[in-house]
C-alpha cells in the first residue's frame, strides 16, 4: 500500500513561510546572525565600561581620556552597524575574511586604548601604543576593502542567517 508523502513537504514549506511571516514581522529577529553580532558587541561595550569604572576606583582618583572613551570603539564599530543591519528588511552579506578582519581591527583598537589608558594613568607617556593604531587600521582598511570587493564580484561568501 503507498503512502502518499504529498502532504509532508506542503507542511514543510507553510511551516518556512510561517516562520519567514513571523521574523519578518518582528524585525531584528529576522536576521539572528546580525542580531547575535550586535548582543556580542554590545557585551564587550558593557565589559569595557565597567573595566574602566572598577579601574579607576582603584587607581587612587586619576583617569584617562582613552580608557573612558575605549567602550565607544566596539559600539560604534561593531555593535551600532549590526543593529542598523540587523533591523533592515534586506541586510548585505558579509564575507567572513573581512568580518574577522574588521574584529580583529576592533579588537586591536580596544587594547591599544587599553594600555594607553592603564600607561597613563599611572603616570608616564606611552611611546610604544602607534603600533596599536597602525595594526588595527591596517586590519580595518583590509577588511573595507575586501567586503567592497566581494560585493563587487557578486560573491561575499557564505551567507548567514
Amino acid at each position: 500500500m503507498p503512502v502518499n508523502n504529498s502532504r509532508q513537504p506542503q507542511k514543510f514549506i507553510a511551516h518556512q513561510s510561517y516562520k519567514t511571516e513571523i521574523a519578518r514581522q518582528s524585525g531584528i529577529a529576522a536576521h539572528s546572525w546580525h542580531f547575535r553580532t550586535m548582543l556580542a558587541y554590545a557585551g564587550v561595550t558593557a565589559f569595557c565600561l565597567i573595566f574602566c569604572a572598577i579601574y579607576e576606583i582603584f587607581s587612587f582618583g586619576e583617569h584617562s581620556l582613552f580608557m573612558r572613551t575605549m567602550f565607544m570603539i566596539p559600539l560604534l564599530g561593531g555593535a551600532a552597524p549590526f543593529g542598523l543591519m540587523a533591523a533592515s528588511e534586506n541586510p548585505p552579506s558579509v564575507s567572513r575574511v573581512a568580518f574577522n578582519l574588521w574584529n580583529s581591527g576592533l579588537a586591536v583598537r580596544i587594547s591599544g586604548s587599553l594600555v594607553h589608558g592603564i600607561i597613563e594613568i599611572s603616570g608616564r607617556v606611552p611611546d610604544y601604543d602607534n603600533y596599536y593604531w597602525i595594526i588595527s587600521g591596517i586590519f580595518l582598511v583590509l577588511a573595507f576593502i575586501i567586503q567592497i570587493a566581494a560585493w563587487r564580484r557578486g560573491n561575499s561568501g557564505k551567507k548567514r542567517a
